[in-house]
């Protein structure tokens, strides 16, 4: 097939129509043709042939360029997720719930969810929902009490699954484990001899108690994508870990037991030829050929096999033969009368064999856990050395003496000294080329989640390797970091970076607000272009749970003295700048470890008697710090200066205030005031033009101790940047006499409980004092809470904000002892946990503002 032209002329054709056309306008008239036999003509095509291997390199696939040395990709270097971590997302629909439930638990055969709790006067807070889970029952009876211990193990194991795959505003109300009622079954099946007549009758009654008993099927994933499934639809809701479970099983509101359905079962198992009759007999010896069972039902059917020999033999097979056959048949009873109860107890024996043995597999199958990454088959691509490069002399006529062989060493100087000259001419050309090669060799650092990455352009020097004989042409002082300098006056690193960084997370659907942390990055005003591409890259690097776990609510069940937080917070965290400190539980506790965090006339009272400064000292008195390098190497995640002792650096009379902690975080504000000829009073200027002289320093240390003080007033002001989210729904009464006598005002109804937040943060920062960082904050947590959810703000300052964190560490303690046991009122947990939780919200009533402003998405 002929080749067609390339339409936007990057083939050899369309690169020298375009060339002849520029040359052609540029030299005018000066030029005398443009033909074949031009040397200047020979060397634009010679030009568009070398760019003509640039665009074939260009065009392999992407694997290719993504390939290391070692012939791997690292997809999470490269922020390509598997679909196993890109799809699934967290259980958000009560069916997903149920799937949940159902794969995470092996002893659970059926699960429902229904909303509100029964019999409970806070019943109709929106956001509560009650599960009523059926056990895995076996076909053989057991007692009462182990019975009754396993199942209370089993309601503490939901509750504590719930718990950590809890949605905002969301919480399970009750765990209902349903009572079973035992049936048998009963009717007559026409079998043939492909099977032990043991074994068929053990399968039939094995699959029929599947049917009645679980509420879902698991199927392998290899053999839901042979059907045809896709990996976004596999993995459609929370991921699995033991095969596909289709939650359609799990949407009928009514449970029912047909005899038809039994039938229909049991004609596709291999040994049965015809089902006469099917139905199911109660332990009455009742016959029941439908069952039906609504989901606020507290009792369940399960099949058991029975072991009084009447009930066993209320099930006949039979072959399809004569009676003459039949009667000589001796492997397994028909009536009574034919059989002798010895064989009636060995026939009864294999049947609970085969049965075990059923049930072993299906167990085994339940709690097998799929290895997903063995079964996804990534692409992987070949290593290719794009940075090759071959002169373009090489593919020079002879004569022009620049290829490998030069010119012959019988030629006259000056022969040597114009192609050298010719050599040096085209030189230019050819490093831009091999600069082009090395460029595409780095594209996968270019596209990656390298923090250490400093330039987004890459050159690598010629040689004689590439270029014959170029080294005579070069200076003596010549050098591949030459070549590096000169690409990076090209090279608007941060900029490319940056627009790199969102091309990587719009293939998720992200968007990082980039112009509103650039108008609040306080603590990181000349560093502002490099801090933002640390913290897209850290939101790249866990985007995967950030994305999937959005409407994620903190483990009630985990100790709170972990990470152990919503993963809205952790994901705001990033989005405004301070993903570097994992900030806890407690801020008010990092104002008080080390330091004595006081008011701002207490904090000049004790610093006067501490040291004796200047009194009445001006602003006009004072001189500002000579200008301070910020000389910076990236260390992981963090940028640090060469002043790395701050991280060590005690505040000075280990005192600090409001005003301290705003004010100290920005390096104008420091002042100096002589003190004779070799030491000076570091000053602090606040916002009212006070003067608050802080030590006194040797004039050669004001610098690197400004420097240093001013790096951990930042790291302070940083570790106390994060907010409490208070889920309304988590306080309400919890103990039944609470519940009852719970007082109805404008906090304690069912609006106050149902989808509200409140938001508490530190009012007393350096960058959250500012009105309009406020109002930023808060826009961006109210988009991206959940759109039913409605926040509250509340900017408090340190007294107050210390208060909180006060009873809301105790209301977590109480709240954790609580969901250990089940929320058992036997525990005595829950009358603690209800007075907490009435403290904070009488709190959020008192220090509720007329200004504060609700968010509705």
């Amino acid at each position: 097939m002929r080749r067609q032209a390339d339409p936007e002329q990057l083939d050899f054709e369309g690169l020298r129509r375009q060339g002849i056309a520029m040359l052609q306008d540029l030299s005018k008239g000066k030029w005398t043709d443009y033909n074949l036999h031009d040397p200047g003509v020979t060397l634009l095509e010679l030009l568009c042939y070398g760019l003509t291997d640039l665009l074939y390199r260009t065009e392999f696939s992407v694997a290719d360029f993504l390939t290391d040395q070692h012939g791997q990709i690292q997809y999470k270097e490269q922020a390509l997720f598997a679909p196993q971590d890109v799809f699934p997302n967290q259980a958000l629909t009560d069916l997903d719930f149920c799937k949940l439930i159902y794969d995470s638990l092996p002893a659970v055969d059926d699960v429902w969810i229904t909303q509100g709790k029964k019999d409970d006067p806070m019943a109709s807070i929106a956001g509560l929902f009650t599960v009523f889970i059926k056990p895995h029952e076996s076909l053989f009876a057991h007692s009462e009490s182990d019975e009754a211990a396993k199942r209370e193990q089993l309601r503490l194991e939901v509750i504590t699954l719930l718990a950590q795959h809890r949605n905002l505003c969301r919480d399970v109300a009750q765990v209902h484990i349903v009572t079973p009622h035992a049936y048998s079954l009963a009717g007559e099946i026409e079998i043939d001899d492909s099977r032990l007549r043991t074994e068929i009758y053990a399968d039939i009654y094995f699959q029929c108690a599947k049917l009645i008993s679980c509420g879902s099927r698991i199927t392998r994933f290899e053999e839901a994508r042979q059907q045809g499934m896709t990996w976004e639809d596999i993995f459609d809701g929370p991921l699995t870990e033991h095969g596909y479970i289709d939650d359609s099983y799990f949407s009928q509101d009514n449970y029912d037991v047909e005899a038809i359905k039994l039938i229909t079962l049991v004609r596709h198992i291999p040994g049965v030829k015809n089902v006469k009759s099917l139905y199911l007999l109660d332990e009455q010896g009742h016959a029941k050929e439908h069952l039906r069972f609504t989901h606020h039902d507290t009792i369940c059917p399960v099949l058991h096999f029975p072991e009084d020999h009447q009930k066993i033999l209320a099930l006949r097979l039979v072959h399809g033969r004569s009676a003459a056959l039949e009667a000589k048949d001796s492997v397994a009873p028909n009536t009574a009368s034919r059989q002798s109860t010895r064989e009636l107890d060995a026939f009864a024996e294999q049947v609970s064999l085969y049965l075990k043995k059923f049930e072993f597999e299906h167990e085994a199958f339940r709690r097998d856990q799929v290895q997903i990454d063995k079964i996804i088959q990534l692409p992987q691509g070949q290593v290719r050395q794009f940075s090759d490069y071959t002169s373009l002399g090489e593919d020079t006529p002879a004569i022009y003496g620049i290829n490998r062989y030069g010119v012959p060493k019988s030629e006259p100087p000056e022969v040597h000294a114009r192609a050298r000259q010719l050599k040096a001419y085209l030189y230019p050309f050819e490093q831009i080329m091999a600069n082009y090669l090395a460029s595409l060799q780095q594209i996968r650092r270019v596209y990656s989640l390298d923090d250490t990455l400093q330039q987004s352009y890459f050159s690598q020097f010629l040689e004689d390797t590439e270029i014959p004989d170029i080294e005579h042409l070069y200076s003596k002082q010549a050098n591949s970091h030459q070549v590096e300098q000169i690409l990076r006056e090209q090279d608007n690193f941060h900029d490319r970076r940056n627009r790199v960084l969102d091309t990587l997370l719009a293939i998720y659907g992200e968007q990082f607000p980039e112009e509103d942390l650039r108008r609040y990055a306080f603590y990181h005003r000349e560093q502002t272009d490099q801090h933002i591409i640390l913290c897209k890259i850290h939101l790249l690097q866990h985007l995967c749970e950030l994305s999937s776990q959005r409407g994620l609510g903190f483990d009630l069940t985990e100790s709170y003295d972990t990470d152990n937080r919503a993963a809205l917070q952790r994901r705001l965290q990033i989005l405004i700048g301070n993903y570097q400190h994992k900030n806890g539980r407690h801020f008010s506790k990092v104002l008080q470890e080390k330091v004595q965090y006081l008011s701002h006339t207490r904090y000049k009272e004790k610093l006067a008697k501490q040291i004796n400064f200047p009194s009445n000292l001006r602003v006009e008195q004072t001189f500002t710090i000579p200008y301070i390098p910020y000389i910076t190497h990236s260390d992981g995640d963090n940028q640090t200066s060469e002043t790395s002792s701050e991280s060590d650096f005690e505040l000075p009379h280990h005192i600090l205030s409001d005003s301290v902690l705003r004010n100290a975080a920005f390096l104008e504000n420091y002042h100096y005031y002589p003190e004779g000829e070799h030491h000076v009073w570091l000053c602090l200027i606040n916002g009212h033009e006070e003067v608050l002289p802080i030590c006194l320093l040797p004039k050669t240390e004001l610098q690197s101790y400004a420097l240093a003080m001013q790096k951990k007033i930042v790291e302070i002001n940083q570790q106390c940047e994060g907010f409490h989210l208070l889920e309304h729904v988590l306080l309400r009464p919890r103990s039944a006499s609470n519940a009852n006598t719970q007082d109805r005002d404008a906090t304690s109804t069912e609006d106050f409980y149902a989808h509200r937040v409140s938001i508490v943060l530190p009012g007393f920062t350096a960058r959250f004092v500012d009105k309009k960082c406020r109002r930023w904050i808060e826009n961006l947590i109210a988009q991206h809470l959940p759109a039913h959810v409605l926040p509250e703000f509340y900017w408090l300052d340190f007294a107050f904000f210390a208060q909180f964190e006060l009873r809301y560490l105790q209301w977590l303690s109480h709240l954790q002892a609580s969901s250990s046991t089940g929320f058992s009122d036997d525990s005595g947990n829950l009358q603690a946990l209800d007075e907490s939780a009435q403290q904070l919200i009488e709190f959020i009533k008192k220090n509720r503002q007329q200004s504060t402003l609700h968010y509705w998405i």
